[in-house]
C-alpha cells in the first residue's frame, strides 16, 4: 500500500503517492550525458532527496523545467531506497500541484515557539540596550527588516533551516548570551544583545526567499557577515545626517560602533570559517561560542529526531551521533 504522507517515509522499498515541497532542484548529467534532476523534497521537518531520471524528462524538457522549481509543490509517485545510509526516492511520475489542491502551510517547517512571542522577546531585549546610539542602530535595523527577519531561515540547510529559523536562532542566542552575561559582571550586555541581534540580520538579503531559499547575487558576492556590518555603517551615516552638517561621532560612540561591527564580523570565530576577523573582545568571543552552541544543538536535535533509539546515526556534517534509549 502506497504511503501518501511524505513525513511517513522511513525505510527503503516504500511506495509513495503524494505531495512534496521542492526545496532545491538541480539539473545534472549522467556519465553517458543523459539529463536528470537532483531534487530535495520536503514536508515539515521531513526532507528527502529525489532523483528524476531521463525517462521522465526526454521530450518534455521545457515542461519539466517549469514544474521542477524551488518553492513549488508537486505530486510525486515514486519508490524509496537507501544510498550511503541515506533514504532517497526515485520518481516514477510527477506533476504540478493543481490550484487549492493542498495548503502550502502544511509543508512548511515552523519554529517550536510562536513567531509573535519570539518577536516580543527579541524586542524586549533590544529595549534593554542602555547606550542610546547602539539602541537606535539595533532597533532601527530590526524594525526595518522585521517582516523578513521573522520569516527567513537561519541557514539553507543543517541548522534552523525552516521558516522563522532566523528569528528563533537569534532569540535562543540572546537567551544564552544574557544568561552568561548575568554570571560575569565584566560582560557588556549592550554588545551581547546588539551583536547577536544583528549577527545574521543580512541573511534576509543573502537568501532569495524564505520558503525554498537559495543564495542571492549579493549573498554570493558579499555574504551576510559583511552586509550586516554594512547595515550598521549605513545606520550611523543616517544618524549623523540627522544631527546636522559636519556632525561626527564622539570618541566613545565611535568605539562602540566599532565593537558592535566587530561582534558581527567575527562571529564565525576563525578566518577559515568565513570570519573577516577573529574575535578580539570578550563579547565577540561569547557571541561566537553561543552561535556554535545553538546551531550545534539544533543540528543534533533535528538530525536525531527520527533516528532509532540506542543506535548511532550519521548526521551531516557532524558524523555519527548516538540517540540514548528512553524506554526498555
Amino acid at each position: 500500500m502506497a504511503v501518501e504522507d511524505l513525513a511517513l517515509l522511513e525505510e527503503a522499498n516504500q511506495q509513495f503517492q503524494g505531495f512534496g515541497l521542492i526545496r532545491s532542484a538541480n539539473l545534472a548529467q549522467t556519465k553517458k550525458g543523459d539529463p536528470f534532476y537532483n531534487l530535495s523534497v520536503s514536508k515539515g521537518a521531513k526532507e528527502i532527496p529525489v532523483k528524476v531520471w531521463s525517462d521522465q524528462i526526454n521530450g518534455r524538457e521545457d515542461e519539466v523545467k517549469q514544474v521542477l522549481q524551488e518553492g513549488k509543490i508537486i505530486y510525486i509517485e515514486g519508490d524509496t531506497s537507501t544510498y550511503q545510509d541515506q533514504l532517497q526516492m526515485t520518481a516514477r511520475s510527477f506533476r504540478p500541484m493543481q490550484e487549492n489542491e493542498v495548503d502550502l502551510n502544511e509543508f512548511l517547517e515552523m519554529p517550536p515557539e510562536p513567531i509573535e512571542s519570539l518577536q516580543q522577546e527579541l524586542e524586549q531585549a533590544i529595549n534593554q540596550i542602555v547606550d542610546p546610539l547602539l539602541q537606535e542602530i539595533v532597533s532601527s535595523i530590526y524594525t526595518r527588516y522585521k517582516k523578513p527577519f521573522s520569516s527567513y531561515p537561519a541557514a539553507t540547510s543543517n541548522h534552523h533551516s525552516f521558516v522563522g529559523g532566523l528569528l528563533y536562532h537569534t532569540v535562543c542566542m540572546v537567551r544564552l548570551g544574557l544568561d552568561i552575561a548575568g554570571r560575569y559582571p565584566a560582560i557588556n550586555k549592550d554588545f551581547i544583545i546588539g551583536g547577536i541581534t544583528l549577527h545574521d540580520a543580512s541573511k534576509v538579503m543573502e537568501y532569495t526567499n524564505h520558503i525554498a531559499p537559495q543564495y542571492s547575487v549579493p549573498g554570493e558576492f558579499i555574504g551576510h557577515i559583511s552586509m550586516s556590518s554594512m547595515l550598521v555603517d549605513r545606520e550611523v551615516q543616517r544618524i549623523l545626517s540627522e544631527r546636522g552638517d559636519n556632525a561626527k561621532l564622539t570618541k566613545l560612540e565611535q568605539e562602540a560602533v566599532y565593537q558592535l561591527q566587530h561582534c558581527i564580523l567575527s562571529h564565525h570565530g576563525r578566518l577559515e570559517w568565513g570570519s573577516p576577523v577573529e574575535p578580539k573582545t570578550l563579547e565577540a568571543h561569547i557571541i561566537h561560542l553561543v552561535d556554535m552552541i545553538d546551531s550545534r544543538v539544533n543540528m543534533v536535535e533535528r538530525g536525531l529526531k527520527e533516528a532509532p533509539e540506542g543506535e548511532f546515526t550519521k548526521v551531516f556534517p557532524l558524523g555519527k551521533l548516538y540517540k540514548p534509549m528512553t524506554d526498555e
